[in-house]
């Protein structure tokens, strides 16, 4: 496994921008060869990275760029590398750092801004869904994986941390101004503004062509988020439902499969 995702024909840079006055760090996946190139910009899930679980995004890149594609990974504001502090983060606050991530895209004299894709894991899929709905004339493509699309989800989590601790989450954001979730603090904005999206809704605003890829026994994120995606889009939506019980693509099997679909499906939607 640890050769399975070489670097082929492609250089990789750190790179940073700015948001709300705040920096975010990156990685850029560019191929050899005369560009400017098709491009597509990864988006993490929640208390994740650009690096995403068992570096999930490092071997996809790594396959996209083998394959002629550009790629951006970057750290939300709050995550990993970039300024910020996860008591903070929203997502209004993590949708306006992708549409400055795509901003960036469209202005690199290296990435073809005519050919640009975007995929989301998990709470980064619902991102992504709101980005190509909100801006449906940047993007060509769009991948969810394993991407949340009720946001009523984080009532459940928030109640199975009651239930282990027997503090309701109202309890424990009056006492500590957050609700902490696998060890990490959502503040008071998160709360308040999670259940306002509306996912589902915006992505029907998108005109591109779709793909869904989710793990028919996902435990984090039941599978049906992905039927309520697919019932959205119609014919513009392809669906492939993994026969295994991961969420991230956990399971070496599952994610060379994942990563087989996602980048020969780019490879055609941007060609």
């Amino acid at each position: 496994m640890a050769n399975a995702y070489p670097v082929l024909n492609a250089t990789e840079q750190a790179i940073s921008f700015e948001n709300q006055e705040q920096r975010l760090w990156g990685m850029l996946h560019l191929p050899h060869g005369d560009g400017p190139h098709p491009a597509v910009m990864l988006l993490h899930g929640l208390t994740s990275s650009r690096i995403e679980s068992h570096r999930f995004y490092v071997h996809l890149a790594r396959a996209l760029a083998a394959r002629g594609i550009a790629v951006l990974r970057f750290d939300f504001r709050g995550s990993g590398d970039s300024e910020g502090e996860f008591q903070d983060m929203t997502v209004p606050g993590e949708l306006s750092d992708a549409k400055a991530g795509l901003d960036w895209m469209v202005a690199h004299p290296a990435l073809d801004s005519a050919r640009l894709g975007v995929a989301g894991v998990s709470m980064g899929g619902m991102v992504a869904a709101q980005l190509a709905g909100r801006n449906p004339s940047l993007i060509r493509g769009l991948a969810l994986l394993s991407a949340l699309a009720d946001p009523a989800l984080f009532a459940t989590a928030a109640q199975q941390t009651a239930d282990q601790t027997g503090e309701s989450p109202l309890e424990a954001l009056a006492r500590d101004g957050y609700l902490l979730l696998w060890g990490y603090p959502l503040g008071m904005s998160f709360v308040q503004t999670i259940f306002e999206q509306k996912p589902v809704e915006d992505v029907k605003r998108f005109r591109g062509r779709v793909l869904i890829v989710h793990g028919s026994g996902d435990p984090t994120v039941p599978v049906q988020h992905a039927d309520m995606y697919k019932e959205a889009l119609g014919d513009r939506a392809t669906l492939h439902k993994l026969d295994n019980k991961t969420h991230v693509f956990d399971e070496p099997p599952a994610e060379r499969q994942a990563i087989e679909l996602i980048v020969s499906w780019f490879k055609e939607v941007l060609q």
